[in-house]
This record gives structure tokens, C-alpha cells and sequence, in this order.
């Protein structure tokens, strides 16, 4: 990429020159409109609604101009992960950019487990449907009418996740739950976390619990799932303290940075990485749920690879990291300072 193109998250404030960029993609195509504020409610706010939905948007710059746009949705029960809002400015087509963006959404699907990417794309679009299938995408065959000011048909294109995530990390414990085990994956600019705790040795969960974490590259909480016998929760944040729960506003959670996976070691990982010793505010999720609330945290760095852990409920742990920084040993401590393991690297 040259030199001169920053590709980077998109902000809120984008909007204006993202809406121009769009806006002169579709005047391309006689009768093709931006629905402002319906169907194109995501351009005013873009980093803000891509928050709330749990997936990510990246714009591209040339010295200060935005040339280029991509984003995702977040990774669906059926594995996919959708490509959404890829333009490039006309000044900069046929130069590579825009599988460049691809591959960008690409390799966020591996990194999120995903075994596919899917894209709608209006039928008017045939530039951008040749560079689709030279990129290995094809037409499912569904169409949907979205019924908007631009009589909007699209076409549905879908290709196989064949780019191989990186893995950073494998990790087990044993712990109260059974032999838990994760696995890090590398993100274009953050990372995820995907473990499975299999539930037993206690009825209290009713069975396996899956969860996954994703983080930016700032090490805070972007999205988060627990999903076990009780159901599926599912939290999202913008990273600066603002949070949803199933897409609607979590506004008890307003100023955490980080989420606390009550069943799990690993999500103890995420405030050292971030912030190292001092004060924290987690989302707790309790499990089995649905109650997931802010807990006060306190993390002070014993030198070595041992931290202490202090809920604002009292609790108090014991921690030792690797490292990476990812917490292999955790215990208990009660008020006469004696140690229970709770969970142990294996």
C-alpha cells in the first residue's frame, strides 16, 4: 500500500466525507439515492453503529482525503460474517485498494471463527460484481428488494473463510466447571478469544458454556457472547464506555472498559493487558444469567507474573500471568489469607 494511505477505524466525525464518498459512488448510477435517515442510517453515526451492531468499519486515506471505506457485521449463528460499505473514490480504482479492503474483512472473519463471507450488492453494480467473483465470491442466488427511493434489487455473493487465522494462543485450566480451554486469534487490529467451559462437576450451569471476546488494539471490549443452556447474551461496546446488550442501550454499563466472564479465568487477561495496576470497571456477566451488572475491580502487579485480584464485592484472588499476560493460575483468598485454587494451567 503506499505510503501516503492510512487505513484505519472510522470515527463519527468521518460522517460528512463518508457520505460524499458514497454519495459520489451512487450518483455514478442513474436513480441511485442515499436514503437519509432511513436505509442509510448507519453514515451519520458510522463508528457509533457499528458498535452497537458488534462489527467494525474501516475508512482509507490519502494525505488527509478519504478514498475508501469497508466494514462487518458482526460473526452470525450460521458462521458468516457479512462485508458491508465498500467504496473507493474513482480517483483511486484499479490500483488494488479494493481487494486490499477485502482482504482486510477477510481476515477479521478468520479471526473471529467464521467459515464464510457474505455480501448484498444492487444489481446495477456490475464493476463491483467482477471484482467480487475475481475475488472468489459467487452469486447465491438470493435477491431482495429493499423497497427504498432507489428501487434497490441485490444480489446476494458468498465465499469460504480460506484465509487462515493466526493463532496466538491455546490455553487450558482446570477449574470448577471442567477443563476449559481457548484460543487466541490474532485480529487485523485487536485480537479474539473463543472458549467453550464444558459445565461439569456442577448442576449450577446445566451444561457447556461457550463465550467469545473481542478486543481492539487498545485491549478494550468491543464485543462479547455467552451463550449455555439458559440462552445467549450478547454485549457490544464502542470501546469508550458506552455499551448495548442485544443491540439496545446498556446504560448501567456506562464507563466499563472491560467485560468479566463470570465462569472463566481469561477474561481477568483483558484490564492487565489494558490498563496494568489500578481501578476498573468490568461488565460482569453472570452465568447461567441473564443478570449482567458493573463490578468495581482492583488489580495491583506483585512483580514476577503474580497479581492481586480485588472485586468490589470483597473477593479477593490471587493471580499468576504468562508472558503474554494471559492468567494461567487463579486463587481464592479468604480473610485468614489462606489459598483455594480455582483454576489451575494444565
Amino acid at each position: 500500500m503506499n505510503e501516503r494511505l492510512v487505513l484505519r477505524p472510522v470515527r463519527d466525525e468521518d460522517a460528512p466525507r463518508l457520505i460524499a464518498l458514497i454519495g459520489a459512488a451512487y450518483d455514478e448510477y442513474p436513480g441511485c439515492v442515499l436514503d437519509l435517515p432511513e436505509l442509510d442510517d448507519d453514515l451519520p453515526v458510522p463508528a457509533t453503529t457499528a458498535a452497537r451492531r458488534g462489527g467494525r468499519w474501516w475508512v482509507l486515506e490519502d494525505e488527509g482525503r478519504l478514498v475508501g471505506s469497508v466494514g462487518t457485521g458482526a460473526l452470525q449463528d450460521d458462521g458468516s460474517v457479512e462485508l458491508k460499505r465498500l467504496y473507493v473514490a474513482a480517483s483511486h480504482r484499479r490500483r488494488g485498494l479494493a481487494s486490499l479492503l477485502v482482504g482486510r474483512v477477510e481476515a477479521q472473519a478468520a479471526g473471529v471463527g467464521a467459515s464464510r463471507v457474505v455480501l448484498w450488492s444492487d444489481t446495477r453494480f456490475l464493476d463491483a460484481h467482477r471484482l467480487y467473483t475475481g475475488a472468489g465470491f459467487v452469486d447465491t442466488g438470493a435477491r431482495r428488494d429493499l423497497h427504498d427511493p432507489s428501487h434497490t434489487t441485490e444480489i446476494e455473493f458468498a465465499k469460504p473463510v480460506e484465509v487462515e487465522p493466526s493463532l496466538h494462543a491455546v490455553r487450558s485450566w482446570d477449574g470448577p466447571f471442567g477443563v476449559e480451554q481457548v484460543r487466541w486469534l490474532d485480529l487485523p487490529d485487536g485480537a479474539s478469544f473463543l472458549g467453550e467451559v464444558p459445565g461439569t462437576g456442577d448442576d449450577h450451569l446445566g451444561g457447556p458454556v461457550a463465550y467469545t471476546v473481542e478486543v481492539d488494539d487498545a485491549w478494550r471490549t468491543r464485543r462479547a457472547t455467552v451463550a449455555g443452556p439458559h440462552g445467549r447474551q450478547v454485549l457490544t461496546s464502542d470501546g469508550a464506555g458506552r455499551w448495548w446488550r442485544d443491540g439496545e442501550p446498556a446504560d448501567d454499563l456506562a464507563g466499563c472498559l472491560d467485560v468479566d466472564v463470570e465462569v472463566t479465568p481469561l477474561t481477568n487477561t483483558l484490564p492487565i493487558r489494558r490498563a496494568g495496576a489500578g481501578d476498573v470497571r468490568a461488565a460482569w456477566v453472570r452465568v447461567p444469567g441473564p443478570t449482567i451488572e458493573p463490578l468495581g475491580q482492583t488489580y495491583t502487579d506483585e512483580g514476577g507474573g503474580r497479581w492481586t485480584y480485588r472485586s468490589g464485592g470483597g473477593f479477593v484472588a490471587d493471580l499468576t500471568v504468562d508472558d503474554d499476560g494471559l492468567v494461567v493460575d487463579y486463587a481464592a483468598v479468604d480473610d485468614a489469607g489462606t489459598r483455594t485454587a480455582v483454576w489451575s494451567r494444565r
